[in-house]
This record gives structure tokens, C-alpha cells and sequence, in this order.
């Protein structure tokens, strides 16, 4: 029993109070950090089903084009400056990776 005393009497108590109280402000720090990480992540969700449905439109338009027969130059190069953009957005994230095979 003396041993613990003379702990305590060295400062070592005082520094377990200082640790204790500490783990409460790292562990609300680590709450706050996870609870930022789900608001990112539902944000990068969000913005990938915005951005395949545009996608979608994007194609959809294409092919309501292309079924429409003959178009205008000016149409036509519309169009291409509208495909080029749509490569250059999905380029810019990279495609999910396949699924592992059963």
C-alpha cells in the first residue's frame, strides 16, 4: 500500500487525472470526426447519383438525336462538345472496380 501512496505523493496521480480527463476530449474529437466523415461520404454519394443521372440524360439525348435523322452542323457539333465534356467529368473519378468474382 505504500508503494501506491508514494505514486501519488511523486505527482503520478495527477498525471492519471490529467490523462483521464483527456480521453474525454479525445474521444468526443473522434465522434466529431467520424460524424464529419458520414456527412462527406453521404455528400460523394450524392454527387454520384447526381452525376449518373446526367449521365443517363446525357445518353438519353444523345440517342433522341441520333434517332431524329439528319441534324445541322451546328447540332452535330453541340453534341460533340457535350460528349467531349461528359469524358472530360468522368474522367476525373475513377470507375468503381469490378466486383470479385463468386
Amino acid at each position: 500500500m505504500n508503494f501506491i501512496f508514494d505514486l501519488f505523493t511523486w505527482g503520478l496521480g495527477a498525471k492519471l487525472d490529467l490523462i483521464l480527463s483527456n480521453q474525454g476530449i479525445i474521444m468526443s474529437t473522434q465522434a466529431e470526426l467520424a460524424a464529419q466523415l458520414n456527412t462527406v461520404t453521404a455528400e460523394v454519394t450524392k454527387i454520384g447519383t447526381e452525376t449518373q443521372t446526367l449521365l443517363t440524360k446525357i445518353a438519353d439525348l444523345t440517342a433522341a438525336i441520333e434517332a431524329g435523322g439528319a441534324t445541322t452542323p451546328e447540332v452535330d457539333a453541340a453534341l460533340a462538345a457535350l460528349q467531349a465534356q461528359v469524358k472530360v467529368v468522368d474522367d476525373l473519378v475513377p470507375d468503381a472496380p469490378p466486383a470479385p468474382a463468386p
